[in-house]
């Protein structure tokens, strides 16, 4: 059940994306022939370095507060005197750099993940009540007809993860937060949200809103999706739903946060007519109760989260049809029939990866667990049968090998292992393959990727590398212009405007200069060895393989203190009185941070 509990908060405000578009075109990858006008920002009739080429990559939580604190009993309060949760800023880390989204790939944006996330719940005294490490998770059900902006501006996608290392304050003062600190299990938290209306011009450029969901994790239970009812929809003006059948209080939580169409602004939900869900079709399926999803701010209040029936408990008979029929969400208009615009498959059965993204070096083992349920309990004996196939076409590098467990357990999971091979540079100047993993079970005639469009496994497999044992600058330039080309702040090849009216991008590091290189070498260096999921972790996409991970730490940790090679400072300590062998180095590091006040400004956003 997760997130989609009795015992919940729900959240809205805004986010920033400020992504690099550079690296949006596989094209740009190719050192040979990129050019710095590529850099610029799109012109009519020319991409160029897309509509946000200075982006840092940087994710960020804005103006977030709780609107509604919501207990075990049903009850929920939308004002702080019913309930203290109610009002509480849902903040980032205070003390680190910023989250970072990324793209797993050129060929494969479809699963931007975020990492490095802290949330916060804090008072207006600014004290922290709850604190959590957002689990590294890609985003799932991209939909882009929710609303008339079209493009991205008209898209929406749900985050689900869990918090991790959960630290509490004092919440005597709200019973939601105390029931959730009494139930959670496992020091961690369930999260949940949405985001949409992303701005790709004017003064909100890489601006959109966020609503969300926070609410208990309970041991065993999956971190990306719910053990539910999964609806999928009919027509194209409509996306995925989630349901949860809580037996003991009679009651179905349905999810339509990411399913139903906006109104354009973004605003509230659109009008779609009287929708009600039922257990089973026909006229004889009971219906089970009616969605109050016009109700003045109700997507920022509830997140698209709504308890049928609202106003009784199910009846005997209804308990059962849940428990034996698909679900179904009927939409009626004003002097019309209803019509079913989402619906469970026949057979209530539905399998979806713990894991669905993989980065992986040649020998690396990756795992995960393929989880099936029927008509939202564990399926016992399932039979998983499993797939791959390249992502993008043509390929010439090997398949990596994937396999799983021959039946699913008492828990409905199956073990999924791939084993990565080295990909063999078939795209030439963009590292590996991307593949998609493909699963289905033997037991049901539904296509889980038919049925839902994005559920299947993205793995991105590098390719090998052998790393010399002594690498020069030009063993490692490459790797380090290639970024300098795609991530242009802050590390780009020096300070320019792209946008009219705003403060100038300056580079922290011209990556593809070597001076400026060495003279970072050791920041360079720690942020390298940062673990991934560190939001000041080097690598913008982390599209580095481990092995040029490797190749890069071991030539930055051969530069001396001084700036310079070792093998150099050697020779400067012998060269005589008054040389001046490599001095631009040091001298560059100061003279950046001195000279370009802006650095000190745009400082979160730095990777490196």
């Amino acid at each position: 059940m997760s997130y989609l509990h009795p015992i919940r908060l729900h959240f809205a405000g805004r986010f920033r994306a400020d992504v690099s578009t550079v690296n949006n075109d596989p094209q740009h990858f190719n050192n040979k022939t990129f050019t710095p006008d590529i850099q610029l920002p799109q012109v009519p009739g020319d991409d160029r370095g897309w509509w946000q080429p200075a982006g840092t990559g940087a994710w960020r939580l804005l103006d977030c507060t709780v609107t509604r604190a919501c207990r075990s009993d049903g009850s929920h309060a939308s004002a702080a005197t019913a309930d203290a949760a109610v009002g509480l800023l849902v903040r980032e880390s205070g003390d680190r750099s910023s989250a970072k989204i990324v793209d797993l790939d050129p060929d494969q944006q479809g699963v931007s993940m975020i990492f490095g996330l802290t949330v916060r719940l804090v008072d207006g005294q600014a004290c922290t009540l709850m604190r959590g490490d957002f689990e590294p998770a890609a985003f799932f059900d991209l939909h882009r007809g929710r609303s008339s902006g079209g493009g991205d501006a008209g898209a929406c996608a749900y985050f689900q993860s869990v918090l991790k290392n959960v630290e509490w304050g004092d919440v005597s003062a709200s019973p939601c937060l105390t029931q959730m600190k009494q139930t959670t299990t496992a020091n961690m938290l369930s999260i949940k949200f949405m985001t949409d209306g992303y701005r790709m011009g004017g003064p909100q450029r890489g601006y959109g809103r966020l609503v969300g969901t926070i609410g208990p994790y309970l041991s065993g239970e999956p971190r990306t999706f719910v053990i539910g009812r999964h609806l999928a929809p009919l027509s194209n003006k409509f996306a995925h739903a989630d349901c949860w059948v809580d037996t003991a209080r009679r009651k179905v939580l349905v999810d339509v946060g990411n399913s139903l169409p906006m109104k354009a602004g973004p605003g509230d939900f659109a009008p779609s007519g009287d929708i009600t869900l039922a257990a089973g079709s026909g006229a004889q399926a009971p219906v089970l109760g009616s969605l109050d999803y016009l109700a003045a701010n109700s997507y920022a209040e509830t997140a698209g989260i709504y308890e049928l029936p609202a106003e009784r408990t199910l009846t005997d008979s209804e308990l059962t049809a849940t428990g034996q029929q698909p679900l179904q969400l009927l939409a009626k208009p004003q002097g019309g029939a209803a019509t079913a615009i989402l619906a469970e498959s026949a057979d209530g059965i539905y399998v979806r990866p713990e894991q669905f993204v993989f980065r992986l070096d040649p020998g690396a083992p990756g795992t995960t667990d393929l989880i099936v349920t029927k008509f939202g309990l564990p399926f016992e004996g399932a039979t998983p049968v499993v797939q791959v196939q390249p992502f993008s076409l043509p390929d010439t590098s090997p398949l990596p090998t994937v396999s799983s467990s021959p039946k699913t357990g008492t828990n409905g999971r199956a073990g999924l292992s791939i084993a990565a091979l080295d990909a063999k540079n078939p795209r030439q100047f963009i590292d590996g393959q991307v593949y998609a993993v493909l699963f289905a079970i033997q037991e049901s005639q539904v296509n889980p990727s038919d049925f839902d469009n994005g559920n299947f496994i993205s793995l991105l497999m590098f390719n090998a590398l052998s790393v010399p044992s002594n690498p020069g600058w030009g063993d490692v330039r490459p790797i380090f212009e290639q970024y300098s080309h795609l991530y242009p702040r802050p590390h780009g090849p020096g300070s320019y405007t792209p946008f009219t009216g705003l403060p100038p991008s300056h580079p922290v590091v011209n990556l593809a200069d070597q001076n400026s290189v060495m003279g970072f070498a050791r920041h360079i260096a720690w942020a390298l060895s940062l673990p991934v999921d560190h939001p000041s972790h080097m690598p913008v996409t982390r599209d580095l393989s481990g092995a040029k991970r490797a190749l890069l730490l071991k030539w930055l940790n051969g530069v001396g203190a001084s700036g310079l090679p070792k093998h150099a400072e050697a020779l400067a300590a012998m060269a005589p009185a008054g040389a001046t062998l490599g001095a631009s180095a040091p001298r560059y590091a100061a003279k950046a941070f001195s000279a370009n006040p802006d650095l000190i400004r745009h400082k979160p956003d730095n990777q490196g």
